[in-house]
Protein backbone atom coordinates (compact mmCIF):
# COMPACT_ATOMS: atom_id res chain seq x y z
CA UNK A 1 0.00 0.00 0.00
CA UNK A 2 2.61 2.11 0.96
CA UNK A 3 4.35 1.20 -1.82
CA UNK A 4 1.37 1.86 -4.73
CA UNK A 5 1.23 5.68 -2.39
CA UNK A 6 4.92 6.53 -3.07
CA UNK A 7 4.55 5.24 -6.86
CA UNK A 8 1.54 7.70 -7.79
CA UNK A 9 3.31 10.12 -5.71
CA UNK A 10 6.26 10.29 -8.13
CA UNK A 11 3.98 9.76 -11.14
CA UNK A 12 2.00 13.22 -10.15
CA UNK A 13 5.19 14.77 -9.71
CA UNK A 14 6.51 14.10 -13.18
CA UNK A 15 2.92 14.38 -14.90
CA UNK A 16 2.25 17.85 -13.85
CA UNK A 17 5.02 19.62 -15.66
CA UNK A 18 4.01 18.32 -18.48
CA UNK A 19 0.49 19.01 -18.35
CA UNK A 20 1.38 22.94 -17.22
CA UNK A 21 4.12 23.13 -19.90
CA UNK A 22 1.18 21.46 -22.64
CA UNK A 23 -1.59 23.79 -21.42
CA UNK A 24 0.50 27.16 -21.30
CA UNK A 25 2.14 25.91 -24.95
CA UNK A 26 -1.64 25.57 -26.35
CA UNK A 27 -2.94 28.94 -24.92
CA UNK A 28 0.59 30.91 -26.67
CA UNK A 29 -0.54 29.08 -29.59
CA UNK A 30 -4.13 30.02 -29.01
CA UNK A 31 -2.99 33.79 -28.36
CA UNK A 32 -0.46 33.91 -31.46
CA UNK A 33 -3.53 32.93 -33.78
CA UNK A 34 -5.41 35.86 -32.60
CA UNK A 35 -2.81 38.10 -32.82
CA UNK A 36 -2.29 37.03 -36.68
CA UNK A 37 -5.92 36.89 -37.43
CA UNK A 38 -5.96 39.99 -36.17
CA UNK A 39 -2.98 41.28 -38.03
CA UNK A 40 -4.82 40.19 -41.09
CA UNK A 41 -8.22 41.57 -40.75
CA UNK A 42 -6.51 45.04 -40.05
CA UNK A 43 -4.33 45.34 -42.83
CA UNK A 44 -4.79 48.18 -45.05
CA UNK A 45 -4.32 47.69 -49.02
CA UNK A 46 -3.41 51.28 -50.61
CA UNK A 47 -5.77 51.58 -53.71
CA UNK A 48 -4.90 55.13 -54.84
CA UNK A 49 -2.37 57.64 -53.59
CA UNK A 50 -0.96 60.41 -55.61
CA UNK A 51 3.05 60.76 -56.55
CA UNK A 52 5.32 63.64 -56.21
CA UNK A 53 3.79 65.68 -59.53
CA UNK A 54 0.19 65.15 -57.63
CA UNK A 55 -0.76 62.50 -60.48
CA UNK A 56 -2.88 59.74 -58.91
CA UNK A 57 -1.85 56.28 -59.05
CA UNK A 58 -3.87 53.31 -58.99
CA UNK A 59 -2.95 49.35 -57.53
CA UNK A 60 -4.01 48.32 -60.92
CA UNK A 61 -3.00 44.80 -60.62
CA UNK A 62 -4.96 44.50 -56.97
CA UNK A 63 -8.17 46.41 -58.16
CA UNK A 64 -8.53 43.67 -60.78
CA UNK A 65 -8.46 41.05 -57.90
CA UNK A 66 -11.62 42.80 -56.02
CA UNK A 67 -15.07 41.56 -55.42
CA UNK A 68 -18.52 43.13 -56.37
CA UNK A 69 -18.69 44.07 -52.66
CA UNK A 70 -15.10 46.13 -52.33
CA UNK A 71 -16.23 47.43 -55.98
CA UNK A 72 -19.17 48.95 -54.42
CA UNK A 73 -17.88 50.41 -51.27
CA UNK A 74 -14.95 52.14 -53.49
CA UNK A 75 -17.93 53.05 -56.23
CA UNK A 76 -19.81 54.66 -53.56
CA UNK A 77 -16.91 56.85 -51.96
CA UNK A 78 -15.88 57.87 -55.36
CA UNK A 79 -19.54 59.26 -56.27
CA UNK A 80 -18.54 62.34 -54.63
CA UNK A 81 -14.96 62.34 -54.55
CA UNK A 82 -13.22 63.27 -57.97
CA UNK A 83 -10.17 61.07 -59.18
CA UNK A 84 -9.04 62.60 -62.31
CA UNK A 85 -11.88 63.30 -63.79
CA UNK A 86 -12.37 64.43 -67.94
CA UNK A 87 -14.52 64.46 -70.60
CA UNK A 88 -14.28 61.59 -72.80
CA UNK A 89 -13.66 63.38 -75.90
CA UNK A 90 -15.64 66.47 -76.64
CA UNK A 91 -17.89 67.09 -73.21
CA UNK A 92 -21.80 65.82 -74.50
CA UNK A 93 -24.92 67.99 -73.74
CA UNK A 94 -25.97 65.70 -70.98
CA UNK A 95 -22.77 65.23 -69.50
CA UNK A 96 -22.73 62.19 -69.84
CA UNK A 97 -19.42 61.18 -70.71
CA UNK A 98 -17.49 62.57 -67.75
CA UNK A 99 -14.28 59.82 -67.14
CA UNK A 100 -12.56 59.63 -63.43
CA UNK A 101 -9.71 57.34 -62.69
CA UNK A 102 -10.71 55.11 -60.08
CA UNK A 103 -14.06 54.84 -61.31
CA UNK A 104 -12.87 53.14 -65.12
CA UNK A 105 -10.53 51.34 -62.71
CA UNK A 106 -13.94 49.52 -60.89
CA UNK A 107 -15.10 49.07 -64.43
CA UNK A 108 -17.90 50.98 -63.36
CA UNK A 109 -18.35 53.04 -66.50
CA UNK A 110 -19.02 56.76 -66.43
CA UNK A 111 -19.24 59.25 -63.40
CA UNK A 112 -22.97 59.26 -62.55
CA UNK A 113 -23.87 56.88 -65.37
CA UNK A 114 -26.60 54.18 -65.49
CA UNK A 115 -23.92 51.48 -64.76
CA UNK A 116 -22.52 53.44 -62.16
CA UNK A 117 -25.73 54.19 -60.02
CA UNK A 118 -27.11 50.63 -60.61
CA UNK A 119 -24.80 48.55 -59.81
CA UNK A 120 -24.66 50.86 -56.53
CA UNK A 121 -28.74 49.74 -55.64
CA UNK A 122 -27.55 46.74 -56.84
CA UNK A 123 -25.77 46.06 -53.86
CA UNK A 124 -26.30 48.77 -51.29
CA UNK A 125 -29.88 47.66 -52.12
CA UNK A 126 -31.30 47.65 -48.21
CA UNK A 127 -29.25 50.45 -47.21
CA UNK A 128 -31.30 54.32 -47.26
CA UNK A 129 -28.87 56.07 -46.32
CA UNK A 130 -26.72 55.66 -49.01
CA UNK A 131 -29.47 54.78 -51.68
CA UNK A 132 -30.75 58.47 -50.66
CA UNK A 133 -26.97 59.56 -51.43
CA UNK A 134 -26.04 58.48 -54.40
CA UNK A 135 -28.94 60.14 -55.88
CA UNK A 136 -27.46 63.32 -55.47
CA UNK A 137 -24.35 62.38 -57.72
CA UNK A 138 -22.47 65.20 -59.43
CA UNK A 139 -20.22 65.71 -62.30
CA UNK A 140 -17.44 67.52 -61.64
CA UNK A 141 -14.23 67.86 -63.61
CA UNK A 142 -10.88 68.24 -62.23
CA UNK A 143 -10.41 71.37 -63.98
CA UNK A 144 -13.83 72.55 -62.34
CA UNK A 145 -12.62 76.14 -59.93
CA UNK A 146 -14.23 74.31 -57.37
CA UNK A 147 -13.52 70.47 -56.74
CA UNK A 148 -12.91 67.79 -54.90
CA UNK A 149 -9.88 64.97 -55.16
CA UNK A 150 -8.72 61.77 -53.49
CA UNK A 151 -5.16 62.12 -52.83
CA UNK A 152 -4.88 58.68 -50.52
CA UNK A 153 -7.30 55.74 -50.07
CA UNK A 154 -6.76 52.15 -48.64
CA UNK A 155 -8.89 49.66 -47.64
CA UNK A 156 -8.96 46.44 -45.82
CA UNK A 157 -10.91 43.61 -45.99
CA UNK A 158 -11.73 40.80 -43.55
CA UNK A 159 -14.33 37.41 -43.36
CA UNK A 160 -17.64 40.25 -44.00
CA UNK A 161 -16.33 43.37 -43.50
CA UNK A 162 -14.79 46.33 -45.54
CA UNK A 163 -12.87 49.07 -43.64
CA UNK A 164 -11.76 51.76 -46.20
CA UNK A 165 -9.78 55.08 -44.79
CA UNK A 166 -9.15 57.55 -47.86
CA UNK A 167 -7.87 61.86 -47.57
CA UNK A 168 -8.75 64.04 -49.85
CA UNK A 169 -8.47 67.58 -50.54
CA UNK A 170 -10.60 70.87 -51.70
CA UNK A 171 -9.66 73.63 -53.82
CA UNK A 172 -11.93 76.61 -54.37
CA UNK A 173 -9.96 78.40 -56.73
CA UNK A 174 -12.65 81.68 -56.95
CA UNK A 175 -12.09 82.73 -53.32
CA UNK A 176 -8.42 81.15 -53.22
CA UNK A 177 -9.22 78.65 -50.48
CA UNK A 178 -8.58 74.74 -50.11
CA UNK A 179 -9.24 72.08 -47.26
CA UNK A 180 -8.33 68.91 -46.46
CA UNK A 181 -9.99 66.03 -44.32
CA UNK A 182 -9.61 61.74 -43.76
CA UNK A 183 -12.94 59.58 -43.13
CA UNK A 184 -13.24 56.31 -42.03
CA UNK A 185 -16.21 53.97 -42.91
CA UNK A 186 -16.78 50.63 -42.64
CA UNK A 187 -19.48 48.22 -44.34
CA UNK A 188 -20.49 44.51 -43.47
CA UNK A 189 -21.59 42.09 -46.35
CA UNK A 190 -22.70 39.03 -47.48
CA UNK A 191 -22.99 37.44 -50.67
CA UNK A 192 -25.84 39.37 -51.81
CA UNK A 193 -25.84 42.74 -50.66
CA UNK A 194 -23.64 45.54 -48.58
CA UNK A 195 -24.22 48.06 -46.13
CA UNK A 196 -22.63 51.01 -44.53
CA UNK A 197 -22.47 50.43 -40.56
CA UNK A 198 -20.17 53.28 -39.55
CA UNK A 199 -18.24 56.46 -41.12
CA UNK A 200 -16.20 58.64 -39.18
CA UNK A 201 -14.40 61.99 -40.10
CA UNK A 202 -10.81 61.70 -38.85
CA UNK A 203 -9.86 64.97 -39.55
CA UNK A 204 -10.78 68.25 -41.42
CA UNK A 205 -14.27 68.45 -42.84
CA UNK A 206 -16.20 67.96 -46.30
CA UNK A 207 -17.24 71.55 -47.80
Amino acid sequence: MNLRFLFLLIFLSQSIPFFSQTLNNQETTSINNENQSNAIQNTYIKILWTDNNNTIQLNENYIKTLTNQQRAALGYIVTFIGSECYWDGNKKNDESNLKCRLLTALNLGYQCSETHISFLKEWFKEDKKVLEDIQDCEKKESSAKIRDQLIELKMATNQNTIKIIYKAIGIDMIHSKNWKWAEESTYSFTKNEIKQTHRENIYGSFQ
